[in-house]
């Protein structure tokens, strides 16, 4: 019965928006910052550091992203081929992809940096909250390790207000 319920449950869940070239941040001593990309679904917040996806596919996705900054288009859309199913097979691919139900967001909102736009998202753990930043990737270096030097500025109040409007707060 409850398998055939959370089928249910799940069936109607759509991704609203996949981004990609995202840089995820922790606070707290020694954390070093992932890249990954973060899908956006009616539900939750997912950031995915590890994928199924093809480098090709990737790539593909990520080159049109960027074309939309330079041209000020809505860079909030969902990557065509990519659903649920894919997105339940990256979660699975490894423990360092990060899901977020969006019952369990405190606070999220945007801060603006000298360098480009932070999303700031406070997470409920139960006993405690943790504090993860998420910001837009404009250009890498990669060598001795692959860091961001250049990050976008962005409006991210289309995905704080579908947030704010899904969690209750």
């Amino acid at each position: 019965m409850t398998l055939a319920y959370n089928i249910l449950v799940d069936f109607d869940e759509q991704i609203k928006a996949h981004l990609f070239w995202i840089w995820k941040e922790e606070e707290g001593f020694l954390k070093r910052g992932k890249e990954g990309m973060l899908v956006i679904t009616d539900r939750r917040l997912v950031f995915i550091s590890k994928t199924e996806m093809t480098f090709k596919s990737h790539d593909t996705y990520s080159r049109r992203q960027l074309s939309r900054f330079k041209d000020k288009e809505n860079v909030f859309r969902p990557a065509e081929g990519y659903g649920i199913k894919e997105l339940e097979a990256d979660l699975d691919k490894s423990p360092d992809n990060l899901e977020i139900p969006y019952r369990q967001i405190l606070d999220v909102q945007s801060e603006e940096k000298r360098w480009g736009t932070l999303l700031k998202v406070k997470i409920n753990l139960g006993d405690k909250s943790r504090l993860v930043k998420f910001s837009v990737v404009k250009g890498w270096v990669t060598y001795p390790a692959k860091d961001p030097i250049e990050f976008h500025r962005m409006d991210w109040s289309p995905l704080i207000s579908l947030v704010n409007a899904n969690s209750g707060t």
